[in-house]
């Protein structure tokens, strides 16, 4: 009797040891930040964390506590309602296991409606409103979209010259942009050093022989440059040593900031890109940009540079003109704007545009498939002027014709 009686007692005991054993259970959280913010719910701020530590928890408040990963969160059987709002989430599955769960609130993560609808069928309430990004009907179009397996790539036309208010842009825009992981602008200038630009341009921009400015322009042109510079206190001993097409440039972007427009598309999103501590790839160099006009023939360069030489008025209108239509998203007006159709480019244009557009466009295009190829689950956001994603042959027919589809977005 003795045998049998301590049979059963030995399982209950064992049993018992069992049940001890599982409500010690160590409860594991890889997101640190609601680790910490559940340690901080049940007061136990060090030391090993266990089920029995978080049984009794019907109610969490984890509002802005950083949290990206809910992993383990399942382990907290018991609770009801959580307050998640504010926190960098993106994946709700683990709260679809809760079997106690009947209400969360999520309000301020970076989430999709499938998600939200991924709860609500699990018999979960949620309170959650979309963060508004950009504007419903905010300015700007020019955005494609393009996908292979994995691997999401915005294509955003830009206008290197902005207004106050461009920004925030067109909602579908900024909500690509929110979407990324990679911004791929032209060039990183924020990755640029400033010693080696100047010492970049004094190589390509500035005379290596024994002439100057003056001894290249007409006589008339030089004046013209002569009085430009001079109004502006500029000593033209230092303008007298730069190449045409540098000059050129400088007139451009004085006359952009005396008409008070703003850092452009490309910065705009650059900046929230840093803010924000996203990669930055970049597509150029700015060698490669600059090379562009360095190998220009000297007569184009003077050309260019007396095409600079406009009233401000002329140019300010012109601008703006460029603005609204940029603003307006239209792709055949944007063309018509920039070229006259009826007019037939000379040897020298054609060269120019073949640098600057065609031969340019085949190079990003290049990158931009190298994206796409490599298999990676990544949202890249590619900033490049308008005229690379619109002008013949340009970024986006060069992709169609590798066999990729692309999207017009907006």
């Amino acid at each position: 009797m003795y045998v049998k009686i301590l049979q059963p007692i030995l399982f209950l005991l064992t049993s018992l040891m069992l049940v001890a054993c599982q409500s010690e259970t160590e409860v594991d959280f890889p997101d640190q930040q609601l680790e910490e913010a559940i340690r901080a719910e049940v007061d136990q701020t060090d030391g090993e964390l266990y089920l029995s530590d978080v049984r009794d928890l019907e109610t969490l408040n984890l509002s802005g506590k950083a949290i990206e990963d809910l992993d383990g969160i399942e382990a907290l059987e018991s609770i009801e309602e959580i307050n998640l709002t504010d926190n960098e989430i993106t994946d709700v599955e683990p709260l679809t296991t809760m079997l106690e769960l009947v209400a969360v609130e999520l309000t301020g993560n970076p989430l999709e409606e499938a998600a939200i609808t991924e709860l609500e069928e699990s018999g979960i309430e949620v309170a959650f409103e979309k963060e508004q990004v950009g504007l419903p009907d905010g300015p700007g179009g020019f955005l494609w979209k393009v996908e292979n397996g994995d691997t999401t790539i915005y294509l955003q036309g830009t206008v290197h010259l902005g207004v106050p208010d461009l920004f925030p842009m067109h909602e579908k825009i900024e909500q690509a942009y929110v979407e990324s992981d990679v911004v791929v602008p032209e060039i990183d200038l924020f990755n640029v050093e400033m010693a080696e630009m100047n010492k970049l341009q004094m190589e390509l921009g500035t005379y290596q022989d024994e002439t100057n400015l003056e001894d290249h322009l007409p006589e008339e042109t030089y004046q013209e440059v002569e009085t430009f510079f001079m109004d502006r206190g500029f000593p033209m001993g230092v303008i007298d040593t730069y190449k045409p097409w540098l000059v050129s440039n400088m007139v451009s972007q004085l006359m952009v900031q005396e008409l008070g427009f703003t850092e452009g598309v490309d910065m705009y999103f650059l900046s929230k890109a840093q803010a924000d501590d996203k990669e930055i790839i970049a597509l150029e160099t700015p060698r490669d940009q600059l090379g562009i006009f360095a190998d220009l023939s000297m007569d184009y360069q003077v050309q260019m540079l007396e095409e600079s030489l406009i009233d401000i008025n002329t140019y300010e209108q012109d601008l703006q003109q460029l603005i609204d239509i940029y603003k307006s998203g239209n792709v055949d007006d944007l063309l018509d704007v920039l070229f006259e159709t009826d007019a037939a480019m000379s040897v020298e244009e054609e060269a120019y545009m073949e640098a600057l557009n065609d031969n340019r466009n085949y190079g990003m295009a290049e990158e931009i498939t190298k994206f796409l190829e490599s298999g990676e689950d990544q949202t890249y956001f590619v900033i490049v002027g308008s005229l690379h994603l619109t002008l013949e042959p340009h970024v986006i027919s060069i992709l169609e014709e590798e066999g990729y589809e692309v999207e017009h977005i907006h």
